[in-house]
């Protein structure tokens, strides 16, 4: 909506206007506002009969929030799960948006999130009792009011929420900068290193491994109790990057081994054949510990992935 031609109305139906003595300005009596140009004043019978002020009557920029009814407010700032902006849909009524305080204006023409296709749970990478879920957060999360909650009982469950199809094709040696935040607590760090993953399912091009598939994982060290910390694991300088996979049992990146320092990890899959390429990218947890906590904030390919409970968007 761009001028006072734009209509807004509340699903079709009329707009109420609550007229008190600290409520909206209207023009009256004959005389026209001296502030408001374009407008001709027209008289209003009092008390005010459904549907009997025009738009021309109302004082430019003169309506807040509060003037407003319930019910027309949060259709008005509902944003749908499409992301579409609901404000362009409603029907034409008698109150346009240049009627409306600036506040109001700018709640009503900001746009919401555009959330992604294709996130979810990774279904084949889930065993025993265990579930992740995008959700509110009780925490100040670091992007928004949501989180990807996680959760494990036991060393024997699993649990992965990622991607399967967007990221197939691309190259590891174009992920950049890699990261995310986690919510972990004092009884997941009392059990050992227990934290979530960032893993792609990769084709590892390593001429000296006769395998086409491989997980590479980053676990960081236990993140501080009760608050989010922030892990850059491209700069991490400890090894915490590995290499799934009984073909890669012994190799300098192994997981089973000593791991590699991402920069390790690139020197040893750019071995100068094909390029390491990417299959699938996901959040996982487990089979190591029970676990109960959050990721947000998922950095990869000049990118940041930010878990709301309506879905997953780019920051």
């Amino acid at each position: 909506m761009s001028n006072s031609k734009n209509r807004l109305a509340a699903a079709g139906s009329a707009f109420t206007l609550a007229v008190t003595a600290v409520g909206i300005s209207v023009l009256g009596g004959g005389a026209a506002d001296a502030g408001v140009t374009g407008q001709t004043a027209t008289a209003i019978t009092y008390p005010l009969v459904r549907n009997s002020v025009a738009e021309s009557q109302v004082v430019n920029y003169s309506l807040g929030q509060s003037d407003l009814q319930q019910a027309f407010v949060a259709q008005l700032f509902a944003v749908p799960a499409n992301g579409v902006d609901t404000s362009a849909k409603l029907k034409d009524g008698v109150v346009a948006e240049v009627d409306l305080a600036p506040a109001v204006q700018t709640k009503l023409n900001k746009a919401g999130p555009t959330y992604l296709k294709h996130w979810g749970t990774v279904h084949r990478n889930v065993i025993g009792a265990a579930d992740a879920e995008l959700a509110a957060t009780s925490t100040q999360a670091p992007l928004g009011d949501g989180a990807l909650n996680l959760h494990t009982a036991s060393a024997a469950d699993k649990v992965a929420f990622g991607n399967e199809v967007d990221f197939a094709g691309g190259n590891v040696k174009d992920l950049g900068t890699v990261g995310f935040s986690v919510y972990t607590t004092g009884e997941n760090n009392a059990l050992g290193n227990n934290m979530p993953s960032i893993t792609f399912e990769i084709d590892p091009n390593v001429a000296a491994v006769a395998s086409n598939y491989s997980s590479l994982v980053y676990v960081p060290a236990n993140g501080t109790a009760n608050q989010w910390t922030v892990f850059n694991a491209s700069t991490d300088a400890d090894k915490h990057w590995g290499l799934t996979g009984t073909a890669f049992n012994g190799t300098a990146c192994s997981i089973n081994g000593a791991r590699c320092t991402w920069t390790e990890m690139l020197a040893y899959l750019g071995d100068g054949g094909d390029d390491a390429k990417l299959l699938t990218a996901t959040v996982s947890k487990g089979r190591d510990y029970a676990f109960s906590g959050a990721v947000d904030a998922l950095k990869f390919g000049g990118k940041i992935y930010d878990f709301e409970a309506a879905g997953v968007s780019v920051s």
